[in-house]
């Protein structure tokens, strides 16, 4: 496959792309097993159409793109194409294995992450805690060092204390993520981050945590304040940051 080659890169770089194949031969030099590889910036690279056809496929691709879903659809009238959405699962990492990372583990296992659950209490990240996880039972900092975090990581640092957060927070915020939550109230985060801030965290950085963590919804149960952030957690994905902070008016911001 001669695109081989663009795909496996993409994925090396933790991209999400449409890969579109031509259906049924059509006249114009369209043929069936035709592709090209659209990216979500409109950037395409594949064979070679006509322009007007090589911007209807353009379009249906984004669509695709848009909506999360592989599907079929017309590119003309009477050539079908397939456009398949390819992108690396989405693993969320879960700094802290206490009562609350339970029905988080669980809500986001059956919303489509990968979870890993990491704790320095082996009593505490274990598979019998954590069915269907990766559970970690080592030192935050050093355990964090190891993991390969990247554009589709996601990370809930819900440890047992301040001093926890800041370590695992100082590790996770050096390296890109799609998303990174810190549980406490909005007074405990602001500590948290301002420390980070006189570490040399850019506050840049800094202002992409979401903290307070989670939707505000009223939560109070463990299982509350989980589903609280599962569904900040899918926003994101499905959405983007800016949507996911709209639900939150005045939270998730160093400077609030």
């Amino acid at each position: 496959m001669k695109y081989l080659p663009e795909i496996l890169g993409l994925l090396s770089k933790e991209e999400t792309f449409c890969l579109a194949t031509i259906l049924a031969t059509a006249g114009q030099g369209v043929a069936a097993g035709q592709k090209a590889i659209v990216r979500p910036d409109g950037s395409i690279k594949g064979d070679s159409w006509p322009d007007a056809f090589a911007a209807a496929l353009r379009a249906l691709a984004l669509e695709a793109l848009a909506g999360g879903q592989s599907r079929s659809a017309e590119v003309e009238p009477g050539v079908p194409a397939f456009f398949d959405i390819i992108s690396t699962a989405p693993c969320l990492l879960i700094c802290g294995a206490g009562h609350i990372a339970m029905p988080l583990a669980r809500f986001a296992r059956e919303t489509g992450f990968s979870v890993t659950v990491l704790d320095d209490r082996p009593d505490f990240a274990n598979l019998a805690r954590f069915p269907g996880c990766r559970a970690i039972a080592e030192a935050f900092v050093p355990a964090l060092r190891g993991l390969p975090l990247g554009p589709s990581s996601y990370v809930v640092v819900i440890t047992r204390g301040h001093e926890h957060d800041s370590e695992c927070l100082a590790e996770i915020l050096r390296k890109e993520t799609a998303y990174v939550g810190l549980i406490g109230s909005r007074r405990r985060g602001r500590l948290v981050l301002e420390t980070l801030g006189r570490k040399g965290i850019s506050a840049e950085r800094l202002g992409e945590v979401f903290t307070p963590i989670g939707v505000p919804i009223g939560a109070e149960s463990p299982e509350e304040i989980a589903l609280s952030i599962a569904a900040e957690l899918v926003c994101i994905r499905r959405s983007g940051a800016s949507p996911a902070r709209a639900l939150r008016p005045g939270r998730g911001k160093l400077n609030d």
